[in-house]
């Protein structure tokens, strides 16, 4: 899939504070919508596109479960062109939500959600990422080794801003070309959400390379976009090339301090091939 360095032409949107594993750095983000290159979840490790849905109230979890998590699921089995996918839950980001569970307020850190553990931890039945997994999986019908029987996995993410189509914390991207891996610190996540599970992700280092790290953002996302970007993909860790895609919240220069808070809708995707 990712071969080589896809450089994209930049933009510049802003600058601004992004909060690295090993210190603050200041970074130019610049804006994706005006790269002339194209911009490929294959290449670059993410994408912008058009995504009509029928969610009708983005706050209400049980109506995204049952309408947006099937779209999901639709839509990254047209873009992988995998067996069976396996639609994680939605996350919501909002104010509301950040004051009862803080994990779930706007992510200002510099990461990459899983790292070559992902794979082991989804196959093996005595990892405790299973009290998470199991469930999702019989929700959907499908069988307990669903995933130990796949010969390759990938994971995509999607994110869409759902609130201010120009909020005070939005999100922006890393183009995974950018990013070596000796700039990833492996960290391990516990109970993140509350949820009774752990995960290993990765941090990244930028005070000695920050610079090399092209960021991107979306500016003005509206509810009918998505962001689309890949956080593991096993062939890739197999031949050691970047399956990460480094984010992070951050504050948005351009907008003022008074701009309204994000509200966002994350969903992940399990794209299995037989």
């Amino acid at each position: 899939m990712q071969k080589g360095d896809s450089k994209m032409t930049q933009t510049q949107y802003t600058q601004t504070q992004m909060h690295y594993a090993d210190g603050e750095v200041t970074v130019s983000v610049a804006n994706a919508r005006e790269a002339t290159e194209l911009v490929d979840w294959q290449t670059n490790g993410f994408t912008c596109m058009q995504h009509a849905s029928s969610v009708t109230d983005w706050s209400d979890e049980d109506h995204l479960k049952q309408i947006h998590v099937p779209e999901i699921a639709q839509l990254a089995k047209a873009l992988s062109g995998c067996d069976t996918v396996i639609a994680y839950p939605p996350l919501l980001r909002n104010p509301r939500i950040a004051m009862e569970i803080e994990d779930f307020a706007p992510i200002h850190f510099v990461h990459s959600d899983f790292t070559q553990d992902y794979e082991v931890m989804a196959r093996d039945q005595k990892r405790d990422y299973q009290n998470f997994l199991l469930p999702v999986l019989e929700a959907q019908g499908l069988a307990p080794d669903t995933v130990a029987k796949a010969s390759h996995m990938l994971m995509l993410q999607f994110w869409r801003n759902t609130g201010p189509i120009q909020p005070q914390t939005p999100l922006a991207i890393c183009d995974a070309t950018s990013v070596q891996a000796e700039d990833l610190a492996p960290a391990m996540v516990e109970a993140y959400g509350g949820g009774e599970f752990t995960f290993e992700t990765f941090g990244v280092l930028g005070t000695e390379n920050a610079q090399a790290h092209r960021w991107y953002t979306y500016p003005s996302m509206s509810r009918s976009e998505v962001l689309v970007f890949r956080t593991f993909d096993s062939r890739l860790a197999a031949s050691g090339d970047a399956f990460w895609t480094p984010h992070s919240a951050f504050i948005d220069n351009t907008v003022g301090t008074n701009a309204p808070a994000r509200e966002s809708v994350e969903m992940r995707a399990l794209c299995l091939f037989r």
